[in-house]
């Protein structure tokens, strides 16, 4: 008798939707449903490719089915989260999942669902649950832009009739080093390439440009300066290039980047925003020729620019453009003339001192060895002696 009273009980219960699934094309009207869409590039077995991780949260909104579902719950919980779990699988993802398969079948373009080890729908409180999955080639290349397949609009299909397959809200997450070239309709919110649509039934238009085409662009689109000075004495290049007239992305920055270190023989490099343009200031080690003359030095540096540049100067030299956007700076030194003139004097100095060193030694050799001169003798005192008696004697007579 119970089982009897419950099923009349669920037969009235269900009764009321059979007037609403008989209007085609209107709202689906089961669920609440919150979808989040995460784009990123990854690589599957060895394979590049585009994900797009799907994450809805939905909600039970019919009375009719939490009435059901409540009852079923009353006599065995597991049972009724099992086919809650069932339920939500059957209308929200298989119904999504039709709707891809049909879209990437039209775009000719292959495709994989992955789901979670424990499958796609996860059963929470309140008769709610989300679905995850991840579908491959979410976005495809045609060299410029990257587009998804599966734009349009949604499907719902519920004992034999079809819905909008609508959503409150869709979140769309987007790698942030990639450039948005367009989005459709236009998103209520778009900030760091996170766009935000409300109460809609599609899959918007995603196009985002290629990391090189964005780059071609941001040059095309900018003046493009250069300033380069030589050090022979440290044997380095400085260089300054400006890029103006253009926003640098992110991806436009790195790719910039890249693109000095794998021409340049970098030392070190940064950018910084100047005046609402892109500056790029680095350090690089160019290939030196040298050569020295009776009086110059002279240094021809050879650096290779990653591309064209509108203007280039050079600082403290000249310069010539070779082919493939190669620069050679000379830069010339006079050897200083006041070294030799010290030189020469420092010479004729030493030769002088040697020269007065000689003569002093031969004049002091010549008056050591002079022979003396002879001169009178002088009487000895015996002779004074001797000579007294006779002067007495004639002083006697």
């Amino acid at each position: 008798m119970r089982r009897f009273v419950a099923l009349i009980l669920i037969v009235l219960l269900l009764t009321p939707l059979a007037g609403e699934v008989g209007a085609a094309g209107n709202a689906q009207p089961l669920f609440k449903i919150d979808m989040t869409i995460k784009v990123a590039p990854v690589v599957i077995e060895n394979t590049s490719t585009w994900l797009g991780t799907f994450k809805m949260y939905v909600v039970l909104t019919d009375p009719h089915y939490r009435a059901y579902f409540d009852y079923l719950a009353s006599n065995n919980t597991t049972a009724a989260n099992e086919e809650f779990k069932s339920f939500v699988k059957e209308l929200v993802y298989d119904n999504m999942k039709d709707n891809l398969e049909k879209r990437y079948e039209a775009a000719n373009v292959s495709s994989t669902i992955y789901l979670p080890s424990g499958g796609p729908v996860k059963v929470l409180d309140n008769w709610s649950a989300v679905v995850t999955f991840a579908v491959t080639n979410f976005l495809v290349s045609d060299g410029k832009t990257l587009r998804c397949p599966a734009t349009g609009n949604l499907d719902f299909v519920y004992k034999g009739h079809v819905f909008d397959y609508t959503w409150n809200r869709l979140t769309l997450i987007l790698p942030q080093d990639y450039e948005i070239a367009n989005l459709a309709p236009v998103p209520d919110d778009l900030s760091d390439n996170v766009a935000v649509w409300n109460n809609g039934d599609f899959i918007p238009l995603i196009e985002l440009y290629t990391r090189v085409y964005s780059y071609v662009r941001f040059l095309n689109a900018t003046r493009k300066e250069i300033s380069l000075q030589y050090d022979p004495h440290e044997g380095y290049v400085q260089f300054n290039a400006t890029f103006t007239g253009a926003n640098a992305t992110p991806v436009i920055i790195s790719q910039l980047l890249a693109s000095f270190k794998a021409t340049m023989n970098i030392m070190s490099i940064d950018t910084r925003q100047e005046n609402g343009s892109l500056v790029v200031i680095g350090i690089a080690r160019p290939e030196v020729a040298y050569k020295e003359t009776s009086s110059e030095k002279i240094w021809k540096a050879m650096v290779k620019l990653p591309g064209a540049f509108d203007s280039i100067s050079v600082v403290g030299g000249s310069y010539v453009v070779a082919p493939d956007h190669t620069i050679i700076i000379t830069v010339t030194e006079k050897k200083s003339t006041y070294r030799f003139y010290a030189y020469g004097i420092a010479a004729v100095l030493v030769v002088v001192a040697v020269l007065i060193v000689v003569k002093r030694r031969g004049t002091k050799e010549e008056t050591e060895t002079e022979p003396e001169e002879p001169g009178e003798e002088e009487p000895s005192p015996e002779s004074e002696e001797q000579e007294s008696p006779e002067e007495d004697e004639g002083g006697g007579e």
